[in-house]
Formats: C-alpha cells, structure tokens, sequence
C-alpha cells in the first residue's frame, strides 16, 4: 500500500492507495503528521498487520479509522499500534528517554485484555527512533504541495 501524505498551507492530506487501486484520503488539518509517521514506523518495525495501516491495507476507510464506535472494536493489536506510536512520539520529541519506550508500552498494556507486547529490545528500539526523527526530518524539508511517499 502506498501512503501519501501531502503538506499544504495549514492543512496536510493522508492519503492512502492500495494494491487494489482503492483510495481513502482524510484532511489531517493543520497538525504535523507526526503521529501517522509513528503509526508507520512502528506497524512496520513490529510487522504490526492490525494497526492502523494495516485496517487501511484490508479496507476500512481513514474516517472509519476516526469514528470512536469503531476504534472501540479493532482489537488489541491496533490498541498496541496506538500505545507504540504515541509513545514513539514521546521518545522523538524528548518527553521520555529511548531508554523508558519498552517500560511505557509494557505498563500501559498491562491493564488490556488480551494484548500482547512483542519482544523489543533497546537496540531495536533506537533503530525505529532513528527512522521515525529521519522520516520526521524529510517531512520537514518538503515544501508545500510536496509529498511524503511511503509503502506499507
């Protein structure tokens, strides 16, 4: 699947194009797409299927992805997407150290039913922070109208 996410003036646009030739795109309004960049860094380091991208890969719609009735029922591997991303986002901004992301996800997971952390370790944990501050970094060199392209 190929993730598009376009920078304009004030306003930033996912987009999202699978296999198939299917297309959900969502106004992401005028935030930096930080937390969409973590979604991907973190689904594909931990080859994470049902996170958020991977629920786009297999059909549901970005705005689906937005309604709180159906976020409430995606399962405990898109609740572990979301727990990774945000606090992958912590680690990149400077909020936590590198050093606490695996005590973080395993304390806010441990109070959800039926959700299993994978295995981490730090060196793999400064791998995805890497990825996520360069990938962060060319967001930030794109100019308006130009595209982020990844692939899911």
């Amino acid at each position: 699947m190929e993730i598009l996410i376009t920078k304009g003036n004030h306003r930033n646009i996912l987009t999202c194009k699978r296999k198939d030739g299917s297309v959900t795109s969502l106004n992401l309004g005028p935030d930096i797409p930080n937390h969409d960049i973590a979604h991907y860094v973190v689904e594909k380091e931990f080859n994470l299927e049902h996170g958020f991208y991977g629920k786009i890969k297999s059909g549901k719609t970005i705005e689906e992805l937005s309604d709180k009735e159906i976020i409430k029922n995606l399962g405990s591997e898109n609740w572990l997407s979301e727990i990774m991303a945000r606090n992958l986002q912590s680690i990149g901004s400077g909020a936590a150290e590198t050093e606490q992301f695996i005590e973080l996800i395993h304390w806010e997971a441990q109070n959800m039913d039926g959700m299993e952390v994978p295995k981490m370790n730090l060196t793999k944990i400064e791998k995805m922070k890497l990825n996520f501050d360069q990938l962060c970094e060319k967001w930030n060199m794109i100019p308006e109208n130009g595209k982020l392209k990844l692939f899911f």
